[in-house]
């Protein structure tokens, strides 16, 4: 069944009049309908595109490093710490910071450069701890009390009056026997 209305229409994309025969057709021809959906589609992209601008704008303007005034937790992230170790560096007074509430610190972005002006401190490397001896040369505690007829008490008070190196390994407690026969020899 075909309809007989011919209405006088203006096309939404290239704007030339053309003759529609139903009241809701929008379009001169399917290109021109294909040509308005495509550019649709373009535009809600743009409008998806500008607005991550925008929010990526806003979210600059907001960065801790740009701002004058800090909460802890802009502050924490400016610095890479947790907010535990920032409220840690605040009690011990290397930064200075100004409590509004109960719940609310602010801290002066000056205050965070203020620290990194200060002399830098020199890095001690550690010393590579030493070898222990092979327990071919030790007693254990057990084999230095027989060997010398004293208690565990006494043994231990011998050692650590005279500072001698002890070492444990495994389950056992050693001693070098160098230095238990130079200190059993001097007593007799």
């Amino acid at each position: 069944m075909s309809s007989n209305i011919n209405i006088q229409r203006i096309c939404e994309y290239c704007g030339k009049s053309f003759r529609a025969k139903t009241t809701v057709t929008r379009f001169c021809s399917p290109r021109c309908n294909g040509r308005y959906a495509k550019q649709k589609i373009r535009d809600t992209k743009i409008k998806v595109s500008d607005a991550q601008v925008k929010e990526n704008l806003t979210s600059v303007i907001n960065h801790p490093v740009l701002i004058e005034f800090l909460t802890i937790k802009q502050a924490a992230q400016l610095l890479g710490l947790c907010t535990k170790t920032l409220y840690n560096i605040l009690q011990s007074g290397k930064i200075k910071a100004v409590r509004l509430s109960s719940r609310k610190t602010i801290i002066k972005r000056t205050e965070i450069d203020k620290i990194f002006e200060q002399p830098q401190f020199e890095v001690t490397t550690r010393e590579k701890p030493k070898k222990n001896p092979h327990p071919k040369y030790c007693y254990t505690m057990a084999e230095a009390q027989d060997q010398f007829n004293c208690s565990e008490k006494a043994l231990y008070d011998l050692i650590k009056r005279n500072n001698l190196n002890k070492f444990q390994n495994g389950w056992y407690t050693y001693v070098l026997k160098s230095d238990l026969h130079s200190i059993f020899n001097q007593n007799r």
